[in-house]
Parts: structure tokens; C-alpha cells; sequence
């Protein structure tokens, strides 16, 4: 696991997109980023400079027939916090044309987008978008009104990537690659974008005082998920708390018959054992049940601490056990070619 960190600082300095084109769950195809997760989640974006619609994204989870969420950027903030009802018409080429408006529009002010549901499978959209070469959207706001275009190359083999990535070819539930198979079970894991996704016993923590209160919602977008281990049994990872410039703090919690409990990290401290709520930087792989987390020591990753757990039942329910804690003091110097490799730093844990 450690491997998967080995790189230089050449590549930490530069552009995040080469890193993110070497994982097996990003693609580009022309102008469209199109990005996956291990929940299945998948969304296809594209941002056009110096258009009054600046965003326009395609966003559908993994679980089954599950709808897909359009997420524009609009320019003009009177479009976000205006007086009068929303109404978005998106035409693509010289044929087909969806209107929407009223409930079906949600403006996030915070986020700077509107988020429009509605079935575009069966009205037509996904596939006039695959076939189409642009996109012309126009937003209006009582008298606001603003128009962008969105050239569409490259969303036919962007919309095949999403089902095949969702092992939806074949199925009837596929955007692109429709067959007669019938929907796949759910994943066992989902995303968690809104507080609202919390039970109430997670969701407390999030409150004023408590051990989440700082967390924004919009920090979860992509970052937190569930994970149903059995019936009456879920964890939740999610951010927790504000962090800095490049670590962001997380939380594990377990709810296990409506109660809510923390899960501990264990970790090494001058030499002791020692425990912490929050670990920073958190990633969780739910088919090994193993969590990573690398704090920084600075932006560019050269010095900081490294740990792993392994997910385990106790016999008082899940709970973590430390793999490994490596370390490295920030060097005065930086080299940009050096090989970064935790494996290769001093051992906190296991002691021999």
C-alpha cells in the first residue's frame, strides 16, 4: 500500500492532472474531466473560460437507476441569490430542447451552481448530448438572464466510460450502453453529500459545539461516504472539523442500532501509544478495510506522518488497529527530484 505514495517532488510540484489521469477512475475525452470513485459515483465536467455559464457537469451514483443530476455555474450572481423563479432551457444543436424551472432548480449560493433534477435518461437530453456537437444553455431570473455554450465533443465516449466504470453496459439503467439486463444490486458503499444524509445521530455531531461544528457542508461533496457493513450496522467517514491550507481533518463514525459511536485512530506519540478522534488526509479502501492517512508536514508532502489501520470486530464492534506510523522531519532543503516514499521513513510503529 505504501507504494501507491512513491513518487517525486517533481510531480507533487507540478499540475494535479497528470496524477489524477493515472488513476483508473479519471479519463479525458476532449474537453470533459471525468472522474470516479470507489462508491461508484461518477461525474463528467467541463468548464468553459470566459462563458456566462461557466460549469456544466453530469453527475449520477452508483447505486441502481439511479437519477442524474445536471450542476451548472452560472457567472452572474444575480442568477444565484435574485428575486424571481429560476428557469434553465438547455437545446442541443438545432433539435432537441429541455425546459425546467420551479423546484426542479435548487441554487446553491455557497457553491455558486444550480443543481437541476429531472429524468434526462428518458427525456431525451443524455442522448442528444452524445449525438450533438453543442450545447446552448440559457439561465433566466425574473429579468436576469445569461447564455453559454458548451461544445460536446467527446461526451458520447465520456457517457461510455461512466457506465462501463458502473458496470451498467448492457443494463437498462445505462446512460449510453443500453441492453435488457436488469439494474445491478446497490454497492454496499454511497456517497454522503448533504448533512441531511447523516442519521441524527451523526448529524448532532455536525451542530454548533459539537465535535464537527466547523465542518461546512460542502467540504463533504466527494469526501464522505457510507459503508453498510451489516443490516443494522454503517460507518461513516467523513471531514470533520476545519483544517488548513493541506490537511483536512476526518472522522469514522459507527452507528450500530440507531447509536452512534467514534471510532479511535491509534497512533504512536514519543514513543507510547497514544489515540486520536481525527486523522488528516483520510482515504478508506472498504474491500480491504484498510484506512490511510498522510498529515503533511507541508503543502508539497516531502516530511510528515504516514499511517495505516485495518478495520477490525471486536468484540464491542468495529475498531481500528495501527499497521503502520512512519515519519520524516521537513528537510531545510527541497529537492525536486527526490523519490518520496513513506515506506522508506523512520518506524513509529511496529517498534521492531
Amino acid at each position: 500500500m505504501l507504494s501507491r505514495y512513491t513518487l517525486s517532488l517533481a510531480a507533487l510540484l507540478a499540475s494535479t492532472l497528470p496524477a489524477l489521469a493515472a488513476d483508473s477512475g479519471y479519463r479525458e475525452f476532449k474537453a470533459w474531466q471525468v472522474s470516479c470513485g470507489q462508491t461508484l459515483s461518477c461525474g463528467m465536467r467541463q468548464y468553459i473560460s470566459g462563458s456566462a455559464v461557466s460549469g456544466f457537469e453530469l453527475r449520477r451514483s452508483g447505486a441502481p437507476e439511479a437519477p442524474v443530476v445536471l450542476i451548472l455555474s452560472p457567472d452572474d450572481s444575480n442568477i444565484l441569490e435574485g428575486d424571481g423563479e429560476l428557469g434553465v432551457t438547455i437545446a442541443i444543436d438545432d433539435g432537441q430542447t429541455v425546459a425546467m424551472s420551479g423546484d426542479a432548480i435548487t441554487a446553491s449560493v455557497e457553491a455558486g451552481t444550480l443543481e437541476l433534477a429531472g429524468d434526462f435518461i428518458a427525456n431525451g437530453l443524455i442522448s442528444a448530448l452524445k449525438d450533438g456537437t453543442t450545447a446552448t444553455i440559457a439561465i433566466t431570473r425574473g429579468a436576469t438572464s445569461v447564455q453559454g455554450e458548451v461544445p460536446l465533443a467527446g461526451a458520447a465516449a465520456s457517457l461510455l466510460f461512466i457506465d462501463e466504470y458502473q458496470k451498467r453496459v448492457g443494463h437498462v439503467d445505462a446512460m449510453s450502453a443500453k441492453g435488457d439486463k436488469a439494474p445491478n444490486p446497490a454497492p454496499p458503499i454511497s456517497d454522503v453529500r448533504r448533512l441531511s444524509d447523516f442519521p441524527e445521530g451523526v448529524r448532532v455531531r455536525f451542530a454548533a459545539g459539537g465535535e464537527c461544528g466547523e465542518t461546512e457542508e460542502t467540504m463533504l461533496d466527494g469526501n464522505a461516504l457510507a459503508h453498510k457493513l451489516f443490516d443494522e450496522l454503517t460507518l461513516y467517514v467523513t471531514p470533520c472539523g476545519m483544517g488548513g491550507a493541506y490537511n483536512m481533518p476526518y472522522a469514522v463514525f459507527v452507528d450500530s442500532y440507531g447509536t452512534v459511536s467514534t471510532l479511535a485512530f491509534p497512533m504512536m506519540r514519543d514513543g507510547a501509544p497514544s489515540a486520536a478522534t481525527v486523522a488528516y488526509n483520510l482515504a478508506y479502501d472498504y474491500e480491504t478495510g484498510l484506512f490511510s492517512a498522510f498529515f503533511r508536514g507541508r503543502g508539497i508532502g516531502d516530511c510528515g506522518t504516514y499511517s495505516e489501520w485495518k478495520l477490525s470486530e471486536g468484540g464491542v464492534g468495529p475498531q481500528l488497529l495501527l499497521v503502520t506510523e512512519t515519519f520524516r522531519d521537513c528537510p531545510e532543503e527541497v529537492d525536486e527530484n527526490e523519490e518520496i516514499d513513506p515506506a522508506n521513513w523512520a518506524k513509529a510503529w511496529p517498534l521492531n
